[in-house]
């Protein structure tokens, strides 16, 4: 039988994580009478949210959801000051019991620690050679663009490492620096790594182990609109530097999430795409150039619709596509669907699309066309016409690019009371016009066509981009330029 608790008018409870599950536990336990005074977590940040032990209130617990990683977020809990006994589980029938760490948890803390002494020993007596470019599952373009650029420009210094990847790039078959598993070679270049740059925040032990040891130049993915959960709560992690491609996110925004000795606004590679060429550009891990050009030719200029991801599993787009097809027909407008990786495949699968690894046109929408998710579709943005997104940082991007934004943002209430607070207010993110329906989308799009950009539109994005970017220039070169000045 599950161990009693206080009474449950009277204690306090905070459910972790704030993730879908999390979330779900905490309404059912309101239903049955529980005080929720909130959800934890020891990764994420929010409005409502807890994230240390002095955050929450006099005598509460945290109530821990099923889920496959529970032990590692009772870990994390752990470090950030909760006792094992504040740590609470249920079971099946929702009853509270308390929560025990697994055996295999100690054993692999003290694997852990065991490991990380060793690295570091022989981190001491190893010389240092070459920059350790990094990533977990999939490259994504930041980390992928610097290395193809450091490779160019010093064949011999730089090394890609990726762990446990789910995708297949035939241009790094025959790239002898390209590192696809953690073997013993791949090991001995981090024992002699300069430095560790990377675009993402990995929790893995792996990483963890690498970051305590090795010098972290993190990239990032993007100047956020909505929170993020950083490593800010870390006290124990500082990385070397911080780079993004704006100097007020990074004085305004990032340090409040990240902790880093410098914050650069050196910008992201995959912002290149923007200032280059076509010739110019890396189409490493995208659609090549010679599809773009025949889209172009046969269906029209392209206009990009980005949506976010919504983690509360709500990602059905309202989108009516004969509509959609018939306005892109009427205006000679290729329209190119870039979805999250999770929203593509469903979505891909509905359409009965067989090859989602190359973009397809639609079954008889022959002017829409799905962007293969674990592609980069930055060269493709960097020639379109207008950029159509909700609340994605891929706006902040694109202004780079000078041209029309719209805000398809048919859900914003709803995505405002389930995300909470933004990092920066509206007036400060949109820039374009906005619509809350298809049609009324498809007017405005006409409208623009027919009239080109609203003066008002046109002066709030110059308003500010002067604001987030200072003579932006490629990025690669000055990211590596920076590393070789330290290292």
């Amino acid at each position: 039988m599950p161990e009693p608790v206080a009474d449950k008018t009277q204690q306090p409870l905070y459910i972790a994580p704030a993730n879908p599950a999390g979330k779900a536990l905490a309404e059912r336990l309101a239903a049955q009478g529980y005080v929720i005074a909130g959800l934890a977590d020891n990764l994420k940040q929010g409005d409502g949210l807890i994230n240390t032990a002095q955050q929450a209130k006099a005598g509460a617990i945290i109530v821990l959801a099923p889920g496959a990683f529970t032990a590692q977020v009772a870990a994390g809990l752990l470090t950030r000051g909760f006792r094992k006994q504040q740590l609470w589980s249920v079971d099946a029938k929702n009853r509270l019991q308390r929560y025990r760490l697994p055996l295999r948890h100690y054993w692999s803390e003290l694997r852990s620690v065991l490991l990380s002494a060793v690295f570091g020993a022989l981190r001491v007596v190893v010389p240092r050679s070459g920059y350790l470019y990094y990533a977990e599952a999939f490259f994504d373009s930041n980390v992928l663009l610097c290395y193809r650029e450091h490779q160019r420009q010093q064949p011999e210094q730089a090394w890609l490492l990726g762990r446990r990847l789910k995708q297949q790039m035939p241009e790094l078959a025959q790239d002898r620096h390209f590192l696809g598993c953690m073997s013993l070679y791949a090991l001995w270049r981090c024992l002699r790594a300069k430095a560790l740059v990377v675009d993402h925040e990995y929790t893995g032990q792996t990483f963890s182990l690498l970051r305590r040891h090795i010098p972290v130049f993190q990239l990032w993915h993007g100047l956020p609109y909505k929170a993020l959960s950083g490593n800010a709560h870390y006290p124990h992690l500082c990385d070397q530097a911080f780079i993004s491609s704006s100097t007020w996110f990074n004085q305004h925004i990032f340090p409040k999430i990240f902790r880093a000795k410098a914050y650069l606004a050196l910008g992201y590679p995959r912002n290149d795409a923007f200032l280059q060429q076509s010739e110019q550009r890396d189409w490493i891990n995208a659609e090549p150039p010679a599809l773009l050009r025949e889209v172009q030719q046969q269906t029209g200029d392209l206009m990009i619709y980005a949506p976010t991801y919504r983690d509360w599993g709500d990602n059905d787009y309202p989108l009516n596509l004969a509509e959609l097809e018939q306005w892109c027909a009427h205006h000679h407008v290729s329209f190119i669907l870039k979805f999250h990786p999770f929203i593509s495949r469903k979505f891909g699968d509905a359409m009965g699309l067989t090859e989602q690894d190359n973009l397809q046109a639609l079954p008889e929408l022959p002017h829409i066309y799905l962007y293969p998710s674990g592609k980069n579709i930055y060269p493709w943005l960097a020639e379109a016409k207008a950029l159509i997104t909700d609340y994605s940082s891929i706006a902040f991007d694109f202004m780079l690019a000078d041209r029309a934004i719209f805000y398809y943002q048919y859900d914003l209430a709803q995505y405002k009371s389930l995300r909470g607070a933004t990092l920066i207010p509206d007036e400060q993110f949109v820039m374009g016009q906005v619509s809350g329906n298809q049609t009324e989308l498809l007017a405005q799009l006409s409208d623009w066509l027919q009239q080109g950009e609203p003066a008002h539109c046109l002066a709030k994005r110059h308003q500010l981009t002067a604001l987030y970017y200072q003579a932006p220039s490629t990025a690669a070169d000055k990211i590596i330029a920076y590393l070789q000045q330290q290292f």
